[in-house]
């Protein structure tokens, strides 16, 4: 009964909002609307999405039609964190779920009608993250009860600590769902991190396990603490301390997107799918996998990784069925990695380190025109200066 009333309700709200599309096909001339739904259930793309579509629009528009974005961040239900919704709310223009859902339905009803629906990226074309001011509001202060909650794990947030972010299975896991066989090749060990968090603790840096609960368990390491699987755990601190990391070491899910949208530095870990990256900020650090041919167990240069489909490909199963061995940076040499990205917070690079690292962007930029344009912009991110320096041999030869 209850569902057939939700039904009746919904078919009801959405021939109401006939008139409104009515409105506004009007009014075209002088407004022009559009309806930005953001995909909400995923951390990352609720941080970053609004993000991108506000710094990424021209500003200072006075001429008629004016562009106005009607937002939807879904409900509360769906919303992969209410806390990073609720300041998004107090940025955007955003009516109740239930009026845009309606929106929708009246939409594909009389699609002549339809407002026009933009695709949100967590990327965008104009280097947003570089050349703006954060949109998105402050969020609350920690409180002083969650600074004593943490101080209770030996985690003190007024000194500065650094945000780890290992993709795992606990996303599915934790709802209840099998994850895709083909994921898990993004999925990382634990374990390759430890040596490096032994070494930014012993160092006087604190370090943070950021992400969900987890089969992976966080060794007792003075200094680092498990957030991820400690009782302490809320929506609100899982916003709040991606947000005032001094730095993020990251494979790239979820909760680094939140450390770049407070305009965080990251050092991405292995990366595997070019496309999905975050080339068009230089708040990101990185080095891939090595890419190796099965056969001979050679690694690809940049021009071999170029010239093949897996520079543009997103689906983790065309990786997977590709043929190619992925191997992936060992635990001394992401420690030694991540102690040179310390180095360079803290001194800077030098002029080599700079030319080298504009010499592989220029290649990148070419080799990913066009879409590498329309998706990035202008490709700014830095290669890590230790990975380069150590690996410049094979990964910058011809062919």
């Amino acid at each position: 009964m209850r569902k057939h009333a939700v039904v009746v309700a919904r078919g009801a709200a959405g021939i109401g909002a006939i008139p409104l599309l009515l409105l506004a096909w009007l009014l075209r001339p002088l407004i022009k609307f559009r309806l930005c739904v953001v995909g909400s259930h995923r951390f990352g793309h609720l941080a970053l999405e609004p993000e991108m579509r506000i710094t990424s629009r021209p500003s200072g528009r006075l001429r008629p039609p004016i562009e106005v974005d009607v937002w939807s961040l879904g409900s509360r239900r769906v919303q992969s964190n209410v806390v990073l919704g609720e300041m998004w709310s107090r940025r955007l223009r955003r009516p109740p779920s239930w009026v845009v859902g309606a929106l929708v339905r009246a939409g594909t009803w009389v699609p002549w009608l339809a407002l026009e629906r933009p695709a949100l990226s967590i990327h965008g074309p104009r280097n947003g993250l570089d050349r703006s001011p954060r949109q998105c509001p402050d969020p609350d202060p920690f409180t002083a009860r969650e600074r004593s909650r943490l101080l209770e794990h030996d985690f003190d947030v007024t000194r500065p600590y650094v945000a780890l972010v290992v993709r795992d299975a606990a996303y599915y896991a934790a709802r209840g769902e099998a994850e895709d066989p083909h994921l898990s090749l993004l999925n990382t060990d634990l374990s390759d991190f430890i040596p490096a968090c032994r070494s930014l603790a012993a160092s006087g840096i604190q370090v943070v396990r950021l992400g969900g609960p987890s089969k992976q368990n966080f060794p007792d390491i003075p200094g680092c603490f498990d957030y991820a699987n400690s009782p302490v755990r809320s929506a609100e601190l899982d916003v709040k301390l991606p947000m005032s990391c001094r730095f993020a070491i990251a494979t790239q899910t979820g909760p680094d997107s939140v450390a770049l949208l407070a305009r965080r530095p990251v050092l991405y870990v292995n990366v595997l799918r070019f496309s999905q990256f975050f080339f068009g900020t230089r708040l990101a650090t990185w080095f891939p996998v090595r890419f190796v041919e099965a056969e001979n167990q050679t690694p690809w240069s940049l021009a071999e990784l170029a010239a093949s489909p897996l520079l543009s490909a997103k689906d983790p199963r065309d990786f997977a069925e590709s043929g190619v061995v992925f191997l992936r940076a060992s635990a001394d040499e992401v420690s030694a990695y991540v102690a040179d990205y310390v180095n360079e917070l803290e001194n800077g690079a030098d002029q080599p380190t700079t030319e080298l690292r504009a010499n592989v962007n220029r290649a990148l930029q070419q080799h990913m025109r066009p879409w590498g344009e329309s998706r990035f912009g202008e490709i700014v991110a830095k290669m890590s200066r230790k990975w380069l320096v150590d690996n410049q041999s094979w990964w910058l030869r011809n062919g």
